[in-house]
């Protein structure tokens, strides 16, 4: 799919004869149209759609190829699994091509729209909005890692720790994809004058170096706590589980000996025992004799309990 841009007044509106066009999980006759036409490299091309290909820029006779990475957009069918993708920006003296695998909006993203005077600043701008994409996707886990805290306090199942682990290995993504764009970003910065920025877009580009080491360093912090985080609670759903089975234990235990004593008067030898004694009486009785027996055996074993976590606390 082809969507055509161009610059207005340092806004990029959508232009069907604009200098800025977007393939958006090109066909095969795009692709060839590309390579043949623009003699964009095929390698490239399909490191631009390659979720696993590093970030990079290569200079070629005609153009510059960037190859960076940005968080996939986020789907409730992706089950808290934060995926990244490649995007490729190949830029001409007259032309800026955008290549991604996935229909992703490119210019409008995050705290305010920048302006932009160049094909260059077009660049910079989808640079910037990739590093403000991953920060609020790091915003919407830390959210979601405290609320997983929350359920599992209470929980015996495996499922909260999974819902972590995925969290845990969407960071390590996320990790691996801003440490891409640090190094891709610092080669941008080496090769400034090459690419002839103006003093206002090294500016921008310090910006998004900056933001994007915040981005770095966000991940990494997350991803400690959550890797820590996922040992201590499951620790705590062991605890829970072992708390659940001493309380089903308790309960045996109360009703062991009832079940003997209802046995025994479910059998005619309670009807001989109490012969005599109205059927009413006797079986009041034993009803009443069932509750104290419950009564003490709870109370003897919560006096048990006491003292042993008395025991436990010295």
């Amino acid at each position: 799919m082809l969507k055509n841009y161009d610059i207005l007044d340092g806004k990029i509106v959508e232009n069907s004869t604009g200098k800025i066009s977007v393939y958006t999980a090109p066909t095969e006759d795009e692709k060839s149209y590309l390579i043949g036409a623009w003699q964009i490299d095929p390698h490239s091309l399909n490191s631009a759609l390659d979720p696993d290909e590093i970030s990079r820029v290569e200079f070629e006779d005609n153009h510059m190829a960037v190859i960076l990475k940005q968080p996939r957009n986020y789907s409730a069918d992706d089950l808290l699994g934060f995926g990244v993708t490649s995007i490729g920006i190949f830029l001409f003296k007259e032309r800026v091509i955008i290549v991604q695998s996935e229909d992703t909006p490119l210019f409008e993203y995050g705290r305010g729209v920048l302006r932009v005077k160049s094909l260059r600043g077009v660049m910079l701008r989808i640079l910037h909005h990739a590093t403000n994409h991953f920060l609020e996707h790091l915003k919407i886990i830390r959210l979601i890692s405290e609320r997983i805290e929350k359920d599992i306090e209470y929980s015996v199942s495996n499922h909260h720790l999974t819902e972590m682990f995925v969290l845990s290995k969407s960071l390590t993504y996320y990790e691996s994809a801003t440490n891409a764009n640090k190094v891709l970003l610092a080669k941008l910065v080496r090769d400034s004058a090459k690419i002839e920025f103006t003093e206002p877009e090294s500016e921008l580009l310090e910006d998004i170096i900056v933001e994007n080491n915040q981005c770095v360093r966000m991940t990494e912090i997350y991803a400690s706590i959550l890797v820590g985080m996922s040992d201590a609670r499951g620790s705590v759903v062991s605890n829970n589980l072992a708390v659940l089975m001493k309380q089903l234990a308790i309960i045996n235990i109360i009703f062991l000996p009832l079940n003997v004593i209802v046995g025994l008067g479910g059998m005619s030898e309670y009807s001989i025992m109490t012969k005599g004694v109205w059927i009413g009486h006797s079986y009041s009785a034993m009803t009443l004799l069932l509750v104290l027996l419950a009564y003490g055996t709870y109370f003897f074993l919560k006096k048990v309990n006491l003292s042993e976590s008395d025991s436990n606390e010295n």
